[in-house]
């Protein structure tokens, strides 16, 4: 009798490439999930605060104590900062894992664009040097560094003569940028702190902010392949600075933003 034998088919081994993607797709769904809670289930009850509040002013109306709208105001303030942080950790974590597109840009016009949106006081002067050439990147994702940047400089300058300039400077494949201010300076021991995400020096009930903007910047930057740095001290100002690869990983897309087509 002659035997005969059979052979079980295993199915072939996954490609570890092919199940690292997958793994990474699953993490990115469940973040995107949690970024939908987080946007929807958390700041609709801020939304609901802040409207009991307001209701709360318009029954009252001119009889309201001064204690009680002192202590709505301040209501109305931890809601708004309160949003502001989701807000900046949706920002946060959508960094390096939403597509963006991929453009030349004009950054001369990207931040001539940011200055006018900042609306620098009077007393705040803004002004630009140096070379700012077309560069690839994506303008909203840009834009946010030269914002969160330039605002921080306006918003810790603290003096009667203020003075904001930005510097381009052109090397062969990267171009540096700097935002100088001749503010109260920050002191070495915190230069990396302030990069942290809800770090900032001074209450918040001092200078507005929630200590974001400066990790996000940091976030964007090193994700481009850039490298962001800090010289200060007290009383010397900031210099805030950061790098800009010409050649991005991704090609971009022919023509320039707000410019002349190249």
């Amino acid at each position: 009798m002659q035997a005969s034998s059979t052979f079980s088919q295993q199915p072939p081994e996954d490609n570890p490439d092919s199940a690292l993607a997958r793994m990474l797709a699953q993490r990115n769904a469940e973040l995107d999930q949690f970024a939908y809670v987080v946007s929807h289930d958390l700041r609709a009850p801020l939304r609901g605060i802040a409207n009991l509040a307001k209701w709360i002013e318009e029954d009252l109306g001119d009889q309201i104590p001064e204690e009680t709208a002192g202590q709505l105001a301040l209501l109305r303030n931890r809601v708004h900062r309160m949003d502001a942080m989701i807000q900046g950790i949706l920002q946060y974590s959508r960094v390096g894992r939403v597509d963006t597109q991929i453009e030349m840009v004009d950054i001369r016009a990207l931040v001539t664009e940011a200055i006018d949106l900042l609306a620098p006081p009077p007393t705040v002067e803004v002004r630009m040097e140096g070379d700012f050439p077309a560069l690839p990147a994506n303008f909203i994702v840009l834009e946010q560094v030269f914002l969160n940047l330039i605002g921080n400089a306006i918003k810790h300058c603290g003096s009667a003569e203020a003075q904001v300039r930005v510097i381009g400077v052109d090397h062969e494949e990267f171009c540096e940028f700097h935002v100088v201010d001749n503010g109260p300076g920050i002191e070495p021991q915190f230069h990396e702190r302030i990069f942290q995400i809800f770090q900032t020096l001074e209450s918040r009930d001092k200078v507005e902010g929630i200590g974001m903007g400066l990790a996000l910047v940091k976030k964007i930057v090193e994700h481009q392949g850039g490298v962001v740095s800090l010289k200060s001290d007290v009383g010397q100002g900031a210099d805030f600075s950061f790098t800009w690869l010409k050649t991005p990983d991704d090609s971009a897309t022919p023509g320039v933003r707000n410019g002349t087509s190249v």
